[in-house]
């Protein structure tokens, strides 16, 4: 393991050229960490809860609530908004959302930073900026609006989750894994993975060590707390308040089915089209578009997972069958649902799962194998630098 300074400087190092990147998209879009937030629903939601209701009190048009026995809720997971509980307390209706999204964001970094620690003995600059810039993910981090600052949140505390596993804190990590499943309860399928982690953590300290159930107690306890709060407003323990979204309500096939699986993986397959100014390609801002334009860590893990069979690298059975299983199961469930994202660059949904396919990479790529990956990782740099200045510069509203 690397000494604790050059593991600091590396993860300084890190921060300041996300941090950079992050002001140079501000620059270009003018949508910079100040601004004001008219998709502050979390922040509406805090200042409810300081005020004794669960309901926002009256409908906010431009946002996506819960319609509920003639009451407005905020149709999302609630996490977010116990994190800006304390700022809404101070701020009000003025909670720097897009500022606390940036805080989230380089929170986040630090931990990919140690978690390429804890996989590898030492720190990798090239994968934590290759999952931060060049994956779709600073498309979101930008705004701290509704659906993105839940979406930060959840992909720092993946990190957090992962870390404590690999480490083999347990309390730590189910407690880190039970707040992502607050932000974006999907993520609930690689509660698989971080246990056997655990385990394996354990074992490796004491040979005689066992399963912990006091591990699962925050877990328990903070889903716990989901399940009431939701039994309270929607009194269906299970209902976090989306089936009550209007779109939802009026489709035939609800919030999830089957049946949209074809669309909406034709729309992650499809390519820009072409026409565009001068012979220029237009890229889609609403619905999905080619995953490995936007997002080739998948591709880069895909190619990783394939090369450990050619060179038959045994052990790290968890990431060669348990990982990829549970990554399909996710993408199953983003496939079928409803919308996929709705306007966007890229492919919002598949962001959550890139720190589990982050944890992966780690595994099957060699530090002295990571420069394989820098064509994909040019790829998604340009092109998401690029399309999030055009898409932010195109939205009207």
């Amino acid at each position: 393991m690397e000494d604790r300074r050059k593991a600091y400087a590396q993860s300084g190092i890190a921060a300041l050229c996300v941090l950079i990147a992050l002001a140079s998209l501000a620059a270009f879009t003018g949508k910079g960490p100040l601004g004001d937030n008219p998709y502050r629903s979390y922040t509406l939601q805090a200042l409810a809860w300081l005020d004794g209701r669960l309901d926002l009190g009256m409908n906010y048009t431009w946002l996506e609530l819960a319609i509920y026995e003639g009451r407005y809720y905020v149709s999302f997971p609630p996490f977010p908004s116990v994190v800006l509980l304390p700022f809404a307390a101070v701020f009000g209706e003025n909670t720097p959302d897009h500022l606390i999204s940036w805080g989230v964001t380089l929170l986040g970094v630090i931990y990919a930073c140690r978690l390429t620690r804890e996989v590898r003995g030492k720190s990798s600059l090239f994968s934590v900026l290759y999952l931060y810039l060049a994956n779709g993910y600073l498309f979101i981090a930008l705004q701290g609006w509704v659906w993105f600052l839940a979406q930060s949140m959840c992909f720092t505390l993946s990190l957090m989750a992962l870390t404590h596993a690999k480490r083999g804190e347990g309390v730590r990590a189910m407690a880190f894994w039970a707040c992502a499943v607050g932000c974006r309860p999907m993520v609930i399928v690689y509660l698989p993975l971080l246990m056997v982690l655990l385990v394996q953590a354990n074992r490796r300290r004491d040979a005689l060590a066992k399963p912990r159930a006091v591990w699962l107690l925050p877990a328990v306890c903070i889903g716990g707390g989901y399940m009431l709060l939701n039994a309270l407003r929607f009194g269906n323990p299970l209902e976090f308040g989306h089936n009550y979204l209007p779109e939802f309500m009026n489709s035939e096939a609800g919030q999830f089915s089957l049946s949209y699986l074809p669309a909406n993986l034709a729309e992650c397959l499809r390519l820009p089209q072409t026409g565009g100014m001068g012979g220029a390609l237009r890229f889609y801002t609403y619905g999905c578009m080619a995953f490995w334009l936007v997002s080739p860590l998948l591709l880069s893990f895909v190619l990783a997972w394939g090369g450990a069979f050619v060179r038959r690298m045994r052990g790290n059975w968890t990431v060669r069958g348990l990982l990829p299983l549970l990554a399909l199961a996710h993408l199953l469930i983003v496939l079928c649902h409803r919308t996929m994202g709705g306007w966007q660059f890229g492919n919002r949904y598949l962001v959550d799962l890139m720190p589990w396919l982050f944890y992966g990479l780690l595994v099957l790529t060699p530090q002295e194998r990571e420069e394989w990956h820098a064509p994909l990782f040019c790829l998604g740099l340009v092109m998401n630098l690029v399309g999030t200045v055009a898409t932010y510069n195109s939205w009207i509203g």
